[in-house]
């Protein structure tokens, strides 16, 4: 009886695939300890900011390594293909949301500072001492940087109000305070009719801290408001501060749509009261003119009385 012995081949598995998984998930859980220390520790911008670009390099990095995995295995025959697709997998849901911000950095022009009139630039009384002194510095822009915003912001320009200056700056403080900025300064319009609000404004996801000053000026019929927001940190604000003034724009505007009438429309008598009034005096006169007729009764006439003759 013959004997037929068979050959084992010892298959090796890619390493690289391994670590790509490992690396991709090390990249993940940095990316997440960052954001959670940078927002609710004591973690700095700067040190955060970094942390980020270590993640986000050693993701890109992760994916190159695992496409080269499995370049190897479909070529070489190992295993460990399952662990290189996983590891583009984890490397993909870690760089969905980075991707997501960077992409407005193609889009959007590369400024840190908006304002709605930047021709007239606000100047900050107390949060520029509050700055740290490596964030960006606060300057007047030039032509170039006015040119910039006009391009890629159009839409950003001082908000003009039918109100007086002083309902006008209650109603930003009151929408200052519902969208969760921290209030440092708070001068309500004087006899100039201008009033300030500076205040600092934390990034949704992040927590990158940036300051804002809000203007609010006129008389008593009418009132202007002008806003500058600027970033602490970092080279672009990715949209940050134009989509801040557009929402406390938003949110001022939701407030006098309400109900809430102009100075002028509040000084226009109203149509429906006259008319009102003019058919309440006229209903009085006819009942004066009514009451000098007699009354008509149903009581039969008396009868004249017949003589017994």
């Amino acid at each position: 009886m013959a004997r037929y012995a068979t050959a084992r081949y010892s298959v090796k598995e890619a390493r690289e695939a391994v670590w790509a998984r490992r690396v991709a998930l090390f990249c993940v859980q940095l990316m997440i300890l960052t954001v959670l220390l940078h927002r609710f520790a004591s973690l700095t911008t700067p040190a955060a900011m970094n942390l980020m670009a270590v993640s986000i390099g050693g993701l890109f990095l992760t994916i190159g390594i695992a496409l080269f995995a499995i370049v190897r295995i479909w070529f070489g025959g190992q295993t460990g293909a399952a662990q290189a697709v996983a590891a583009i997998f984890i490397a993909c849901l870690g760089l969905a949301a980075p991707l997501y911000f960077l992409s407005n950095a193609v889009t959007l022009p590369w400024m840190y500072d908006v304002q709605t009139s930047p021709d007239d630039p606000l100047d900050f009384k107390v949060l520029n001492t509050m700055r740290p002194a490596d964030a960006n510095p606060i300057v007047e822009p030039d032509e170039a940087a006015i040119d910039l915003q006009d391009e890629g912001y159009p839409d950003i320009g001082p908000m003009a109000l039918e109100r007086s200056a002083t309902e006008v700056f209650s109603l930003v403080h009151e929408a200052v305070e519902r969208l969760g900025w921290t209030i440092v300064v708070n001068e309500a319009p004087g006899e100039t009719g201008a009033g300030r609000i500076e205040a600092t404004d934390r990034t949704l996801v992040m927590g990158f801290t940036d300051d804002v000053v809000v203007q609010v000026k006129g008389d008593d019929a009418q009132a202007i408001i002008d806003v500058r927001s600027v970033s602490r940190y970092g080279m672009t604000d990715l949209g940050a501060n134009a989509a801040r003034i557009r929402k406390l724009f938003e949110e001022v505007t939701a407030a006098l749509e309400k109900g809430e009438k102009t100075v002028l429309e509040q000084a226009e008598p109203k149509k429906d009261d006259a008319a009102t009034k003019k058919g309440a005096a006229n209903k009085k006169v006819s009942k004066k003119k009514g009451g000098g007729k007699k009354r008509s009764t149903n009581r039969p006439a008396p009868q004249p009385q017949l003589s017994p003759d």
